[in-house]
């Protein structure tokens, strides 16, 4: 993800597919469930929180926006039913410090290049 996010142009593009292939699968495997085990939280559930959660935080901040509802909806359904679980979101860091944390970090990785 990070060439994704940082790299140049092309190197950019090339991570955009390659994320895009990965989170195909993600979808796919989300069809019809809440969960990725169904209706309940689960393992797997707690850790794809980096996807969950800092994806999207990560996009927001960076500007560059990997995932929508239109092209993965299960995906898209799945990471807001996660994030806004009441067992999960107590437990979940500050967004604005992280943003706030991200978001300066692009902007000097963007300065410097």
């Amino acid at each position: 993800m990070g060439k994704a996010l940082l790299g140049n142009e092309e190197e950019q593009e090339k991570a955009k597919e390659e994320c895009s292939e990965l989170l195909k699968i993600l979808d796919n495997e989300l069809k019809d469930k809440e969960f990725f085990v169904g209706d309940k939280i689960g393992f797997v559930d707690i850790a794809a929180n980096v996807l969950a959660f800092w994806m999207g935080i990560i996009e927001e901040a960076s500007g560059v926006i990997l995932v929508t509802n239109k092209k993965f909806p299960n995906y898209y359904a799945w990471r807001d039913n996660y994030i806004n679980c009441s067992q999960v979101k107590e437990y979940l860091p500050s967004k604005d410090e992280l943003f706030s944390h991200f978001q300066s970090r692009f902007h000097s990785a963007s300065t410097t290049k």
